[in-house]
């Protein structure tokens, strides 16, 4: 509808002026807007941009600057060196280091964006020279859809979709950091969409890339996500590209029942079969088991996912939490233009540090958050690297919390109707790594 057309439209051209705000001077990213800018995330936000400028218009300049930027910084031999600066403190020097990943990223950002100079050629010399050095299934997984981008040895494809098929485990690909310090299942989501997409776009084995795409499928989460943003955009890469190349053909008649019971039917044909078909049911017993079946005849195959929502008492905290937190208020009655103080207390309950961790703390409808505290906090302790504030919440990024330690911070926030309320829920988690949480 174009209710949702612009609603969508006024995302991108939000998201796309905040993106810009963490350009560094003299060209590059970072997580911050701070310098020194990170390669890898330059490479990824360089992607990031090519990927809007399809839907969006993206100023032609920014990319061509970005790959300029990254140009500069190859060395003679064809290779990145690795960063000096980085957020993520506690987090594996091996894959900093590791300059075949790098390479790989930076040169596989560049090719997928459209930049075709020699810089391009060096780094796949380079590549081709060390790809048997047995990388991890993450670095392959980069490595493989810089070789299917290249696609001018066709050998040289074929040597790294190998490798990349030699690391797989069972349905998908896993490993112990990714790129951008994604760790969990987070890095596994990652390195399974990357290896997707180099599959599809290779096109010679089917099998692994289908059992892959409904392992991701089943990983996705009731709100639409994969976790973190890196994760979900993989994820969302490769579910994109499989309906490009496999949904097209797609016709017949979708069935489906609830209890054994017929409930919907819905005809497939070319006109519908790109589309999102969403099925509600409510009023459900919840009581005792219910099964839902879907049947399809016809041609071709979609993926679909069964969710279920339930919800817990507030008051039920999990046990051993590797994560916590608190709010309390000094005052739960005020009236209109009252100021309430809250104290909110982190803890990292972990035997380690936990890198780079996400506050949001939670705003009672009807108040206003007076971020001169948060501003004043941010001064003071040093710790928080970025912080923004929306109606319902403010987000804060901590660099890291130390294994058992407490942090305190207040803030205030004014009563602006009088009504009734409950305040938002709060919670803290590693960025990279949300079941941390």
């Amino acid at each position: 509808t174009p209710e949702v057309r612009t609603k969508a439209e006024a995302y991108i051209a939000n998201g796309y002026q905040r993106l810009l705000t963490f350009e560094v001077p003299g060209g590059g990213f970072s997580w911050f807007g701070n310098a020194p800018a990170n390669k890898i995330l330059t490479a990824y936000g360089l992607m990031e941009f090519f990927d809007m400028s399809k839907v969006y218009e993206v100023d032609p300049y920014v990319i061509k600057k970005t790959q300029q930027w990254l140009v500069s910084q190859q060395q003679p031999d064809g290779t990145w060196k690795p960063d000096t600066s980085f957020i993520n403190e506690g987090a594996t020097n091996r894959f900093n280091s590791d300059t075949l990943r790098i390479t790989a990223y930076i040169a596989w950002a560049l090719e997928n964006t459209g930049y075709r100079g020699p810089a391009i050629e060096k780094a796949k010399q380079f590549i081709a020279k060390h790809m048997t050095d047995k990388p991890d299934a993450y670095t392959l997984a980069v490595l493989a859809n810089f070789a299917v981008d290249y696609a001018t040895d066709q050998e040289f494809t074929n040597q790294a979709m190998n490798l990349l098929l030699g690391t797989r485990t069972d349905a998908f690909w896993t490993s112990q950091e990714t790129g951008v310090y994604s760790r969990g299942a987070s890095a596994t989501i990652e390195t399974t969409g990357l290896a997707v997409q180099a599959l599809l776009k290779w096109g010679e084995d089917a099998g692994p890339a289908s059992e892959a795409l409904a392992f991701i499928a089943s990983k996705k989460d009731a709100s639409g996500s994969w976790g973190t943003t890196q994760a979900t955009i993989m994820a969302l890469r490769a579910v994109l590209l499989s309906m490009e190349k496999n949904s097209a053909n797609v016709r017949g008649l979708l069935e489906i029942s609830l209890n054994g019971k017929p409930v919907q039917k819905l005809t497939l044909t070319p006109d519908n079969n790109d589309l999102l078909h969403q099925f509600v049911f409510k009023n459900i017993d919840s009581k005792g088991a219910n099964s839902v079946g879907i049947r399809f005849e016809g041609k071709g195959g979609l993926a679909y996912q069964v969710v279920g929502n339930y919800f817990l008492p507030w008051s039920q905290t999990p046990a051993s939490e590797p994560l916590s937190i608190g709010v309390t208020y000094d005052r739960t009655q005020l009236v209109q233009g009252d100021i309430a103080t809250a104290t909110a207390v982190v803890r990292n309950n972990q035997s380690k540090t936990a890198p780079m961790v996400m506050v949001e703390l939670g705003i009672p409808p009807g108040f206003e958050l007076l971020n001169e505290n948060v501003q004043d906090f941010q001064e003071k302790s040093g710790r928080i690297k970025k912080f923004s504030i929306t109606p319902a919440q403010a987000t804060l990024y901590f660099t890291s919390i130390g294994a058992g330690e407490t942090v305190t911070m207040r803030f205030r926030v004014r009563a602006k109707y009088p009504l009734q309320t409950r305040t938002f829920l709060s919670r803290v988690c590693e960025y990279y790594d949300p079941e941390v949480s």
